[in-house]
């Protein structure tokens, strides 16, 4: 749900108990904080040899097998990038998630913290409660500099306190006015826009 800028340009909603629709393959709307209705799509919640083998989706290292067993339902999952996204959201990297290991979910966790997704940050600024990378974070708290969103709406967004919210706006257009006089085309630089 769209919230509409209010009389003075704000987009954050004030509500914080929107609920988001969950995140599926090819959607754009991104799954809410502590959603997982997802997993009752998951292949590996009706996958027989998953019933038959509780541990199958944890292995133990080097059991090749089972590894290219539980890649193998993760790869028919509708599911999968949802089951992928929550573990690299959670810091989860036990087992097979989301068709990765252990071992991969790690090497994958610091490419996800650099992701920039504009719907993602567009969402927290409607007031939705999805999770933000490091990245889609420094995008919102510029946006919210940029349209002068209040503190307090911001820190709900970013589950920070007021005070918290107030310096990090502070620094925000500090840094957006050091920008400005340095390089006038970066300092418009968007999430998810590569300036020309």
């Amino acid at each position: 749900m769209v919230v509409p800028p209010s009389a003075d340009g704000n987009r954050l909603s004030t509500s914080i108990e929107q609920e988001a629709p969950v995140m599926r393959e090819g959607s754009l709307v991104p799954r809410s904080r502590g959603n997982q209705s997802w997993q009752e799509k998951a292949a590996c919640s009706t996958a027989v040899e998953a019933a038959r083998d509780l541990d199958l989706f944890f292995p133990e290292r080097g059991d090749e097998q089972r590894i290219r067993l539980a890649k193998v339902i993760c790869s028919s999952c509708a599911v999968r990038e949802t089951c992928l996204e929550a573990a690299l959201e959670s810091g989860d990297s036990s087992g097979i998630r989301g068709g990765l290991t252990e071992t991969e979910l790690v090497a994958a966790r610091a490419d996800f913290e650099q992701r920039c997704d504009p719907a993602r940050v567009s969402a927290a600024l409607d007031g939705r409660d999805v999770h933000l990378s490091t990245s889609e974070r420094q995008e919102l708290i510029r946006r919210a500099v940029q349209i002068r969103t209040p503190a307090l709406l911001l820190a709900r967004a970013l589950k920070v306190s007021e005070a918290h919210a107030e310096k990090l706006v502070r620094q925000g257009r500090r840094s957006s006015s050091t920008m400005d006089l340095r390089n006038p085309v970066a300092a418009r630089a968007e999430c998810g826009v590569v300036p020309a």
